[in-house]
């Protein structure tokens, strides 16, 4: 192990890989490997876990037991014993009976030198393990730097990705936060805005993540900041939803459409922060001119889910935004009947401050804020909105008279439903 990497000074190491290189240089790789091995070695599951271009360099690795050495020397980081395995013609691409070569292996432990004897020795930096993990991907999701740019110098495919999630390299690197990796992988040509699975790209994987570092290293490279995952959601709504500030913050400067809405649901980034109560990225959405009345497709406001929130301070900067309190959404609620449903007088008063009407009767169900105050047993809110002049009307006509149309919208904004 470490100890083994001290005993072999760089001279004897160098003088010993040029030549095990020489003995082990192959034209073909792994996945097109024909050689021969004894009939009917290893049962159907273990083929099934090496693939059918593995089985035959398996069944080598059953007859040749300086391959064996250098699959058990390499796993354990013994580079004087892989490099002596090598040189007594063992085999750095056979395959074990759990789909792995000792490559696989000496990456995933982050041996760097044992990494360097097998690729000399043509290990194939190809050779994709057990659901279709590529050598490349476990160096890119541990960071290991080095070692990526070995792989990528031997002819690594970036744009491989696995069975399970669809990732890449790339996809693994942004989503730990490897900077360093992912600068190394654009630069070998990795595709910037190929997206997984559930169709996250780099970008949307290291924003929901918090990284700002590399988000801002994909962004200099030109990543989309227009795409959205399965769910809808695109880079920016994605760091608002997820709380990064800062990841919001290279976005914006970065000229994202402050705009943009999730296509499934119509939820903006306000909409988002002003959900979640976090005044800090609501003031910097405002600051960067965004939509104050923007809808989502159940015709809610940012107003009305701070105030469904009991969002005070958000409450507060959205309507010296100038924030409509006289909308509705599809259920005909007002934002003063939303904060009416959340039991918080500091939102209620809030929004009488700012000259919302207290008595408006939703056209669909015909409830009034004073009302849903009290079929929630909300005592102080109201108290609050009797104070205010807020009622319930007695008859059919003046609720009618009350009432506004349901899904009031913005000039030039479409009803949903």
């Amino acid at each position: 192990m470490g100890g083994a990497v001290a005993a072999c000074t760089d001279e004897e190491l160098h003088s010993s890989l040029a030549e095990a290189a020489g003995k082990h240089r192959r034209a073909a790789p792994v996945s097109g490997g024909s050689a021969a091995g004894p009939p009917g070695a290893g049962n159907s599951k273990q083929r099934a876990l090496i693939g059918a271009g593995g089985s035959a360099w398996h069944d080598k690795m059953l007859m040749s037991a300086s391959s064996q050495t250098v699959f058990e020397a390499a796993q354990r980081g013994d580079t004087r014993r892989v490099l002596d395995a090598l040189n007594a013609h063992g085999d750095p691409n056979c395959v074990s009976a759990t789909g792995c070569t000792a490559l696989t292996l000496a990456v995933g432990g982050g041996f760097r030198e044992v990494v360097a004897l097998l690729l000399q020795a043509s290990g194939d930096p190809n050779f994709s393990a057990m659901g279709g993990i590529t050598p490349l991907m476990s160096a890119a999701a541990s960071g290991q730097v080095e070692v990526v740019r070995m792989l990528v110098n031997c002819g690594a495919n970036s744009s491989a990705s696995d069975q399970e999630h669809g990732r890449t390299a790339l996809h693994r690197a942004c989503l730990r936060g490897h900077e360093q990796v992912a600068q190394l992988l654009l630069h070998s040509g990795a595709s910037i805005d190929i997206d997984d699975f559930k169709g996250y790209t780099s970008l949307l994987l290291a924003t929901e993540a918090g990284h700002k570092s590399v988000v801002h290293t994909l962004l200099c490279a030109g990543a989309s900041m227009a795409r959205c995952n399965n769910s809808g959601d695109a880079a920016l709504t994605l760091s608002v939803r997820s709380g990064h500030e800062a990841c919001m913050e290279a976005l914006l400067k970065a000229g994202v459409s402050v705009n943009v809405a999730n296509r499934n649901t119509g939820e903006t980034a306000l909409l988002a922060a002003a959900r979640s109560g976090n005044d800090t990225m609501v003031t910097r959405l405002l600051q960067f001119q965004t939509s104050v009345n923007e809808m989502n497709q159940q015709g809610e406001t940012a107003l009305m889910v701070a105030a469904h929130g009991g969002h005070s301070r958000v409450v507060h900067k959205l309507l010296l935004a100038a924030a409509d309190t006289t909308l509705q959404d599809l259920d005909g609620h007002t934002a003063l009947m939303h904060g009416a449903a959340a039991d918080s007088s500091a939102v209620v008063s809030t929004i009488l401050d700012f000259g919302a009407a207290p008595s408006t009767v939703s056209p669909v169900d015909l409830s009034a804020p004073l009302s849903i105050a009290a079929n929630h047993g909300h005592v102080e809110v109201y108290s609050v909105l009797v104070l205010a002049g807020s009622a319930v009307p007695a008859l059919a006509s003046r609720a009618r008279k009350e009432s506004a149309p349901a899904g009031k919208q913005p000039a030039g904004r479409p009803v949903f439903g």
